[in-house]
């Protein structure tokens, strides 16, 4: 007999407190940021919270070093991804990995109102699964851990259960 387990939403998993940067500054005050907080991504807000964008550490490689611009010039909105893939705080968790796992992405802004409210990564959703305390269930039958297997593909965490270990 399969019991229900609960469905959590992107609320319950999401960081709210998010370093974010405004779209004139710079690469390198963006790069100072990343590497003192170890992050690898930063949203994009407007001084009223309004969401941008994302700028990771991809977008400085690609549309700023490799091109030869310089960092200390060179403006946040000039190397940001604009529209990126994002979700809302009532997501379920399983829309929102199905959303990396679709795009590639390794992190999705949450958006209310085109109000930045956190950030939710891979990372978040791996730590909340470290331990599947439903023994049950194990990692391998969990609906989720395909989507997880292939976003393990292009990070280094590994897969675990989001849909009844939290």
């Amino acid at each position: 007999m399969l019991t229900k387990t609960k469905q959590f939403t992107v609320r319950e998993l999401m960081q709210r407190n998010v370093f974010t940067i405004y779209p004139n500054q710079t690469i390198f005050s963006v790069s100072v940021l990343m590497a003192s907080k170890g992050i690898g991504g930063v949203p994009v807000v407007k001084e009223d919270g309004t969401f941008v964008g994302i700028i990771t550490d991809r977008d400085i490689v690609t549309r700023c070093n490799a091109l030869g611009k310089d960092p200390n010039k060179t403006k946040v909105f000039e190397c940001l991804t604009s529209n990126p893939t994002r979700t809302v705080p009532s997501h379920l968790i399983a829309d929102a990995v199905k959303l990396m796992a679709d795009f590639g992405t390794r992190r999705l802004p949450v958006v209310e109102n085109d109000k930045l409210v956190g950030i939710i990564s891979i990372a978040d959703i791996a730590k909340a699964c470290a331990f599947c305390p439903n023994e049950k269930h194990p990692y391998d039958t969990c609906i989720l851990i395909d989507m997880a297997k292939e976003l393990q593909k292009s990070s280094h965490l590994e897969p675990g259960c989001v849909s009844c270990c939290l």
